[in-house]
């Protein structure tokens, strides 16, 4: 099961963006709640790390996703029966695309990204953009839930409160976790600075990469 975690970075991608566009494709809410429930249920079944917080927040997105839309359908005169179907289908699209590339970016290190867009002799900036972006949102994701203990370590109830407190009190961890994403991007661009990082200068890996991307390259020689 674990090894489907050292899949190929790109092959990974691919299979996102092709659920993603099934998903997108879906003739109405009767193909696409199920994909959406498969796509939930594979996640479960990987064991994918992190998996309650990211259930927290697709039931919120549901909620939000299913009120917009029916409140925006009845305005424009469709009827309840109409609407309701239109914002299921809508719902379950965008839990299908985020499953699929919170399974991305939660089985694919920075280091596992960087190795395969060497191997393929990517652009430095393309390597050092998918990098940082699949690799740090995990991180802020860490610091967003680190954020809300904090906030219950001080003695604010975020849990057993209503829907619209809630969404008052996670959107007081913007502020926090927007000072704390500026200080991870000044400590990478210094890290870069320090390492030499040079966008004209092509890199090699030291990993074997192809279907599975190898965590290091086998030890060939023998100490004499």
């Amino acid at each position: 099961m674990k090894r489907i975690y050292e899949l190929n970075f790109f092959v990974k991608l691919t299979g996102a963006f092709t659920i993603m566009l099934v998903a997108w494709l879906a003739p109405d809410w009767r193909f696409g709640v199920p994909l959406a429930l498969l796509s939930l249920v594979f996640l479960s079944v990987m064991q994918v790390p992190g998996l309650r917080g990211y259930l927290k927040g697709a039931a919120l997105l549901v909620l939000l996703v299913m009120a917009s839309w029916i409140g925006n359908l009845l305005l424009q005169g469709l009827s309840p029966a109409d609407a309701l179907p239109i914002a299921a289908g809508m719902a379950a699209r965008l839990i299908t695309t985020t499953a699929a590339f919170y399974f991305v970016m939660e089985t694919s290190t920075p280091g596992s990204i960087l190795a395969v867009a060497s191997a393929a002799r990517l652009p430095p900036i393309v390597t050092l953009i998918l990098s940082l972006t699949f690799g740090i949102i995990p991180m802020l994701r860490e610091d967003f839930e680190r954020i809300a203990d904090a906030q219950r370590a001080r003695g604010m109830e975020i849990d057993n409160v209503s829907l619209p407190t809630r969404l008052r009190f996670a959107l007081a961890r913007g502020v926090p976790l927007l000072v704390q994403a500026i200080r991870l991007a000044h400590a990478i661009s210094l890290s870069l600075s320090i390492y030499g990082f040079d966008m004209n200068r092509k890199r090699t890996t030291w990993r074997n990469v192809g279907l599975l991307i190898e965590p290091r390259l086998a030890h060939q020689g023998q100490t004499k």
